[in-house]
């Protein structure tokens, strides 16, 4: 009778330790918008390129920055650091129209991510930046992202904005478009 009690509990042993091995373990769940969606601070470095208006613009690193990854699907900026590139295109012109900034936001779409585990990677559509210097001049500045956006599962986000052209007005009264190269760099932390 112990022999019988023995083997079928050994057969239940087997049984049991084959049925763990089948069971699949858990696998990390992706990154995708809902979890990234929130607050984010951090800072940006500024590298502008000399300009026929500037031709000697100075870098700035660890400027302080805020935005906001929206369930919408937009890197929101509720102020977009548009100073840094008044400052690149006019020199220091710039300083009496500072003033007359007042707050820009911006948002960049982020476009469909590949399902990873570890990273959520985007591509950012960016539309045209306007600055209105309170009715003194309206300058319209291109933007586009040559990098995607990058969220790690530690809750940092980076990615790189790069303004291309601007151009002085709007409508029939606009000048001519001309290069404005400036690279933000961004990294910042999920709050």
């Amino acid at each position: 009778m112990h022999r019988i009690a023995a083997f079928a509990l050994a057969l239940c042993t087997l049984a049991a330790t084959a049925c763990d091995k089948n069971k699949k373990e858990p696998s990390d769940p992706k990154l995708t918008l809902q979890n990234v969606t929130g607050q984010y601070v951090g800072t940006f470095d500024f590298t502008p390129a000399p300009s026929d208006i500037n031709p000697n613009p100075q870098p700035e690193t660890g400027l302080d920055i805020a935005f906001e990854i929206t369930e919408g699907g937009a890197v929101h900026f509720p102020e977009f650091p548009a100073a840094a590139l008044v400052k690149a295109l006019l020199g220091d012109g710039a300083e009496g129209l500072i003033p007359l900034l007042g707050t820009i936001t911006y948002d960049a779409t982020i476009g469909t991510p590949p399902a990873d585990a570890e990273r959520f990677t985007a591509p950012l559509t960016t539309p045209q930046l306007r600055i209105d210097l309170s009715g003194v001049m309206v300058v319209l500045i291109s933007i586009e992202a040559p990098e995607q956006l990058v969220c790690t599962k530690s809750g940092e986000v980076t990615f790189t904005l790069k303004t291309t052209k601007c151009q002085l007005g709007e409508g029939e009264s606009a000048g001519e478009p001309f290069d404005l190269v400036n690279t933000l760099k961004f990294t910042a932390r999920k709050e």
